[in-house]
C-alpha cells in the first residue's frame, strides 16, 4: 500500500509539473501572437 501511494503522489507531482509547463508555454505562445494592446490583459492575470 505505501509503495503504491508513493507512486501515486509522484505521478501527481509529475503530471502537475507537465500541466504547468504546457500552460506556461501556451501562455507565452499566445502572448507572442497578441498585439501590444493585448499585453494589459496578461499582466492583470498575473
Amino acid at each position: 500500500m505505501k509503495s503504491s501511494q508513493g507512486g501515486v503522489k509522484l505521478s501527481l507531482v509529475v503530471v502537475s509539473i507537465i500541466v504547468l509547463g504546457v500552460s506556461a508555454w501556451l501562455n507565452q505562445a499566445s502572448a507572442d501572437q497578441l498585439p501590444q494592446s493585448g499585453n494589459a490583459q496578461s499582466t492583470q492575470s498575473e
